[in-house]
């Protein structure tokens, strides 16, 4: 293999959000230079690019600092499997043929990022309460999207009033904490508290039994492939929460300045997306509230690696845009 092969390169591209005095507004792709940005076409939006013009990192931007020991596992098995089981090609160098297998073990992780997209829209039309039409009946990995989604309906119309959807302004929307941070919250979802199972889950998360017959809670919709009898948490699940829930009422735009984040409790609406979800017991679909006492902590440890991240990257998007009024 040659010794100058660069095979795997490090991906600086990240989601970006752009902050004004109205409104939050997505910076993920810019133009290319050139002939290629003049036909429309675009590219993934850089560090470089963010600090042109002052944009703020998201949550999951700020995240991506941390080791996670099972993302990397992942990554590795995947290669392994990957090298293992590709065939060669007549005549193809060791360097192309290493370029295959880093492409063809990435192939995984890209199916099942479609299939979380898909499961995304699906989850976001039951919480406002649309039809899903004809997403309903999408295959996705050979599967039809409709069984595959069917036990996080099933949870949703459990634990969620009838007559109470998401509000469409607060499904998949933009928050902006100005400490310097952004990023898309999945949805607030109206729990139903008249029904003693969300009272009991409300309760053991330590925000007590709630008067009245609906709560409001912040959501991330997250969807795994896992054979485990419990549903996989993760820390970065409740850090991602916990800044969403702290940026809402800093948000331009969503008029929720005094909102009381102590009293809004968070949580994860997960889906199996394994096809042995449901049997033998395995985990097929759940909501998770985390504790109060637990999303406390994961703040002030999320405000801890914004300042980490800024450190690393050299770049506080609060002081850039300082900078460029003052010039």
């Amino acid at each position: 293999m040659s010794s100058t092969a660069n095979i795997v390169r490090p991906n600086s591209a990240s989601h970006w959000y752009k902050v004004g005095e109205k409104k939050v507004t997505s910076f993920h792709t810019v133009p290319y230079a050139g002939k290629r940005g003049a036909n429309g076409e675009t590219r993934k939006t850089t560090l470089r690019d963010a600090r042109k013009v002052g944009a703020f990192p998201s949550v999951t931007n700020v995240l991506s600092i941390l080791h996670k020991e099972f993302l990397e596992a992942y990554k590795i098995n995947q290669a392994i499997l990957a090298s293992l089981t590709l065939p060669r090609i007549d005549g193809e160098s060791e360097d192309e043929f290493a370029r295959r297998i880093v492409g063809d073990s990435k192939e995984h992780a890209s199916s099942a990022a479609r299939l979380g997209s898909s499961i995304h829209e699906y989850a976001a039309k039951i919480l406002t309460g649309e039809d899903p039409g004809s997403l309903a009946f999408e295959v996705v990995e050979g599967r039809n999207l409709l069984s595959i989604c069917e036990p996080m309906v099933n949870v949703i119309n459990g634990l969620t009033p009838a007559k109470r959807k998401t509000d469409k302004e607060f499904s998949e929307f933009y928050v902006a904490h100005n400490m310097g941070f952004a990023g898309t919250c999945d949805a607030l979802v109206w729990l139903d508290t008249g029904g003693e199972r969300v009272q009991e889950m409300l309760n053991a998360a330590g925000y007590g039994y709630t008067e009245g017959k609906h709560q409001l809670a912040v959501v991330d919709i997250k969807s795994r492939g896992s054979e485990a009898k419990k549903a996989p948490i993760y820390e970065t699940d409740l850090l991602q929460l916990a800044a969403y829930l702290n940026a809402i009422p800093q948000t331009v735009g969503l008029d929720m300045d005094n909102w009381n984040t102590s009293k809004v409790p968070v949580a994860n609406l997960l889906l199996n997306t394994s096809p042995n979800a449901g049997e033998g017991g395995v985990w097929s679909s759940e909501l998770v509230i985390h504790h109060k006492d637990d999303v406390d902590k994961a703040w002030e440890a999320f405000t801890c690696l914004h300042k980490v991240w800024t450190w690393m990257k050299n770049y506080d998007p609060l002081t850039e845009t300082t900078n460029k009024q003052e010039a």
